[in-house]
């Protein structure tokens, strides 16, 4: 097998294009740039239209800002960086490579790194709100529940963050780099790049890369499996004590629960559509030596959408957002005052 390292790598002088395309197509390039802008506005729209409704307490604007802005990182995450995937039967590696306009190497890196960490935050986030309303609906002690379940993205956040940058970044260990990857460098220049190295070797200079890589991978996967299951039990935990409690409460609120539930549900399938299913492939099938090109495409046009379609599936669920950005085009689509019920009382009940 013919490889080079990425310490000759960077050391080799090499004509860096101004605009890179490593896979060969520019309709994920395009995908990205569409999504972001989509994006963009989608998200800018949803924080005025929170900031303009009345009934919503500090605690729920804040939470809507910062869920915003997060969103808003990863599609720029991803419009800077234009990933593509790879899968390298040579080196048994998945290849995270920058695409779009050229960035300096340490910088495309972080940006991928970002990118890395907003898919885990996108998968994570549904099962932290599910999280939420389950123990608002169960505990007495909601303002303690509530503190401690609000820094769980942070606990997924910093480690998943920490475990990327060291774990596929290449720049700290002695990776190896197969021939057809360096003949596709010599045509587009140098780039950034994330290395999942799928199988652990043993040979001299590359066992600390792959066994941080593979820690990396299995932390993610974990993660995501934990956020899928809690996500799953808040669910029926919720629906459980919403059919207990309907002889308790009025109609109004049933279907305000009801509506919350389902906006919870929305907000959780489409990332599991988008995210979750596609990346459980994309990771897993290489350590079987399963070929994915055919997959890794489809799950990087998918999840550019995730941060874009989010915010708009918020903005026609809840009712007084929706009044906010269209008081007449969408209302009468989806219903006059008198018939849609309001999310806005189990908002101001979880603070």
């Amino acid at each position: 097998m013919n490889f080079s390292s990425t310490q000759n790598l960077t050391s080799e002088v090499v004509t860096v294009k101004p605009y890179q395309d490593f896979s060969g197509t520019y309709i994920g390039d395009i995908n990205s740039y569409i999504a972001g802008i989509v994006s963009l506005f989608s998200n800018l729209t949803l924080i005025y239209a929170t900031s303009q409704v009345k009934t919503f307490t500090s605690s729920v604007r804040f939470t809507q800002y910062s869920i915003s802005i997060l969103r808003l990182i990863f599609s720029f995450s991803i419009m800077l960086t234009c990933p593509s995937i790879e899968y390298e039967l040579e080196t048994e590696s998945l290849y995270i490579i920058k695409n779009g306009f050229y960035l300096p190497v340490f910088l495309g890196e972080i940006l991928l790194a970002v990118f890395i960490v907003s898919i885990v935050m996108s998968c994570n986030g549904p099962a932290v709100q599910y999280l939420q309303v389950a123990v608002m609906l169960a505990s007495s002690s909601r303002q303690q529940s509530k503190c401690s379940i609000s820094i769980m993205p942070i606990l997924v956040a910093v480690p998943t963050a920490i475990l990327v940058y060291f774990g596929y970044v290449p720049q700290f260990y002695d990776a190896q780099i197969s021939k057809y990857f360096l003949d596709r460098i010599s045509q587009q220049g140098i780039t950034s790049l994330l290395i999942v190295t799928v199988h652990l070797t043993t040979s001299t200079g590359h066992f600390n890369f792959d066994m941080m890589s593979q820690v990396c991978t299995f932390f993610i996967l974990i993660v995501m499996f934990i956020s899928l299951t809690i996500t799953i039990v808040c669910y029926l935990s919720i629906r459980r004590q919403m059919k207990c409690r309907r002889m308790e409460v009025g109609t109004a609120t049933q279907n305000t629960q009801e509506q919350l539930n389902t906006v919870l549900l929305i907000q959780f399938l489409f990332p599991f559509v988008t995210i979750h299913i596609p990346f459980y492939i994309t990771f897993i099938l290489p350590f079987f030596n399963n070929e994915i090109d055919f997959l890794t495409d489809i799950m990087l046009h998918l999840c550019a959408w995730c941060p874009a379609i989010n915010p708009i599936i918020v903005m026609i669920m809840v009712k007084n957002i929706r009044e906010v950005v269209s008081p007449k085009l969408i209302i009468d689509r989806f219903g006059d005052k008198s018939k849609s019920s309001s999310i806005h009382r189990v908002f101001k009940s979880r603070t």
